[in-house]
């Protein structure tokens, strides 16, 4: 049994990190609750990575509901176990049935490189609406990545390639040779392989918001965050550092859909906070029911960022546990 936690006066006497994993990052399920004791949060929520035929091997995961659920077992009052089947496997309705009635509270995390609006996606939302449970989805865009074993010259191109510091320029200039040398055009298709991207868009995002009202939808991810600002592009870089100016598309989808939610983890949820803090705190506060605090499992800083923030102890309390709560009630 773990001790009170203390905690920042302006935080919630509870906290739950919702977004965690187990064998990832070294993270056993010893460090697990070991990182969540150092950090001082209760509960967390740990999430799967499933994907039946990864696009890119190499930066593939496997994180298995065995392991989850194995922590679990061994840490029930501080895990709330989540898994998500990838949608592409014939049998992934009757995984997450079963894996449901052994105590799979959420659907999560679903990272695979399917559309929005793909059959397998429709069958999958269709299935933990019937289960009433929420789902943690992660938005990436589509990029090339040079082949694994390249050599620094290979990867030296790739980077030229696909660049898009200076506008872009440098991708732009190595398009125009390759059409113009069919051996650089060669060795470019020879060292790259193409990533199409995790639930790209936010056109089809919406229609789905809109097909299941009763799913809860928790977003994260880099081209989520993205969206935070209406002055993104496909392909930019990967986490923007510069101010926001105008409120971006999830500003508009998380006040117009009740059931759109978002997870502030990760490099990327930070990262959405830390480049503007003057919009940040105006960002928080409009939609602290709709915010869940989650790190996935590295520490950034949020707290502090959070705390930097003077808000109201009501909006600590929501983002730091009774959001999270809400969508899983104990």
């Amino acid at each position: 049994m773990h001790t009170q936690l203390q905690t920042h006066p302006r935080e919630h006497a509870m906290i739950i990190d919702a977004h965690m994993h187990v064998k990832f990052k070294g993270f056993e399920a010893k460090n697990v609750i070991a990182y969540l004791d150092k950090h001082r949060v209760d509960q967390c929520w740990l999430l799967t990575w499933e994907e039946i035929a990864p696009v890119i091997p190499n930066n593939y995961i496997h994180l298995s509901v065995e392991d989850v659920f194995d922590t679990y077992q061994k840490y029930p009052s501080r895990v709330i176990p989540m898994y998500a089947p990838d949608p592409s496997a014939p049998d992934f309705q009757d995984k997450m049935i079963a894996w449901h009635h052994r105590g799979i509270r959420g659907c999560g995390e679903l990272k695979v490189a399917l559309s929005w609006n793909s059959h397998e996606i429709d069958r999958l939302l269709t299935c933990i609406s019937s289960l009433n449970i929420p789902l943690v989805f992660h938005m990436e865009e589509s990029a090339d990545y040079v082949v694994p074993n390249s050599t620094l010259w290979e990867r030296f191109l790739a980077k030229l390639f696909s660049s898009s510091k200076l506008f872009g320029q440098p991708r732009q200039m190595m398009s125009l040779l390759s059409r113009i040398c069919p051996p650089l055009a060669r060795k470019r298709d020879r060292m790259l392989c193409h990533f199409p991207g995790y639930l790209l868009d936010f056109i089809s995002l919406e229609r789905r918001l809109i097909q299941f009202p009763q799913v809860a939808f928790i977003g994260h991810g880099p081209l989520f965050w993205k969206g935070i600002s209406a002055d993104w592009v496909y392909d930019s870089s990967f986490y923007p550092r510069t101010p926001i100016r105008e409120e971006g598309v999830i500003c508009e989808l998380l006040s117009q859909y009740d059931n759109l939610y978002a997870d502030i983890s990760g490099p990327s949820g930070f990262n959405a906070l830390h480049r503007d803090r003057a919009f940040a705190r105006r960002f928080v506060t409009r939609y602290d029911h709709k915010l869940l605090y989650g790190t996935d499992n590295v520490e950034l800083g949020l707290k502090d960022l959070l705390r930097s923030l003077s808000l109201t102890q009501g909006t600590y309390g929501r983002i730091y546990h009774d959001n999270a709560v809400n969508l899983i009630p104990g």
